[in-house]
């Protein structure tokens, strides 16, 4: 049964939450506008009203991604709360989230990868760039605040902090969804804050 007709923005959301939803149960490989319209509960032309091309729905769900990525961290920043902490709630608040949306972000963005359009990748290395930057800048805060080493790469270490989610979430899918991603995470990132504290 075909959904009510629904504002262009509403729609739109609701086609790139089955674009997402289609990924994470088939792969990106399988996903079709045809598999996008069932999943919403419209036809494949109601799907072209809003979205020149499948290409279209995936750009705006790497926005999505981007925004969510981004406001995780956002969220984890409170008063008095020092930059290790920050970094630490916003990332364990990932984890939590992937674990109740399945991938939504991590998994999707390594789907949308393989896929192996140059303009979708594109578009999926600013945003990790913008992430990135944004775990660096707490990092150059820690780093202000004598809490992280003023001698390692922050680059690199911001890279290597989307790494960490990154990995542990492909693992954690790959692996049936068969362990608990947050303990994982706490030991991972006991490791790699002993690594960076200032002593």
């Amino acid at each position: 049964m075909a959904r009510k007709y629904e504002n262009t923005d509403i729609r739109q959301r609701q086609i790139v939450d089955a674009a997402r939803i289609v990924i994470i149960k088939y792969g990106s490989e399988n996903l079709t506008v045809k598999k996008i319209a069932k999943e919403v509960g419209i036809s494949e032309t109601a799907v072209y009203r809003h979205f020149k091309s499948k290409r279209d729905i995936l750009f705006l769900l790497v926005e999505y991604i981007e925004r969510i990525l981004l406001e995780d961290i956002s969220r984890a920043t409170h008063k008095g709360a020092k930059p290790l902490e920050i970094l630490n709630n916003g990332l364990r608040n990932q984890i939590s989230a992937v674990e109740k949306r399945r991938g939504i972000s991590f998994q999707v963005i390594a789907e949308i990868i393989s896929l192996g359009d140059k303009k979708l990748n594109s578009r999926v290395s600013q945003a990790i760039n913008k992430y990135t930057a944004c775990l660096k800048d707490l990092l150059i805060e820690g780093v202000k605040s004598g809490e992280i080493r003023d001698d390692i790469d922050l680059d690199a270490v911001a890279t290597a902090l989307f790494g960490i989610v990154q990995g542990l979430v492909n693992i954690w899918s790959l692996g049936n969804y068969s362990f608990d991603p947050k303990e994982r995470y706490a030991a991972l990132w006991s490791i790699f804050r002993e690594a960076i504290i200032k002593r």
